[in-house]
């Protein structure tokens, strides 16, 4: 692929939703309980990563009594979706947008999904974070 992250990003609507969201985490053993707890609530906008210390689940702040109590979290997330169909050939897209961040600073964490990246921006940064972005994407668009 020849296109380059900057021509990219300006066909792209930037998906905004407040949520809000928290990033919580469970022991490893505790898998099976978050998986179930996504299972009741149906969330749409699930993000799970499990390893040898932890499960971490960014959720809907709204279905956290879904879950086990967990052992750490931290509430007030927004998701920021890239809404554009990414082959995975393509380098320097997360590098472009958390430079702009970074330049406006704002802390940020990112979740590739298999054709689209997911950017985690705390609520109080989410107006820097538009601006930022603005300047990148096509479109900004908050659904919630």
């Amino acid at each position: 692929m020849n296109q380059t992250p900057e021509k990219l990003l300006s066909g792209t609507e930037l998906v905004v939703r407040r949520g809000p969201y928290t990033l919580a985490a469970w022991q490893p053993n505790q898998l099976s309980a978050v998986f179930r707890g996504i299972l009741r609530c149906r969330q749409e906008h699930t993000f799970v990563t499990a390893d040898e210390m932890e499960v971490t689940a960014f959720i809907a702040t709204r279905h956290l009594n879904e879950f086990p109590p967990p052992k750490r979290s931290q509430d007030n997330w927004c998701l920021l979706t890239l809404d554009t169909v990414m082959e995975w050939d393509v380098v320097g897209v997360l590098a472009a947008v958390s430079k702009a961040l970074a330049e406006a600073n704002v802390p940020m964490g990112a979740v590739t999904a298999f054709s689209r990246d997911h950017l985690l921006v705390d609520e109080n940064h989410l107006g820097e974070a538009q601006r930022a972005l603005s300047a990148l994407c096509k479109d900004i668009s908050v659904v919630d």
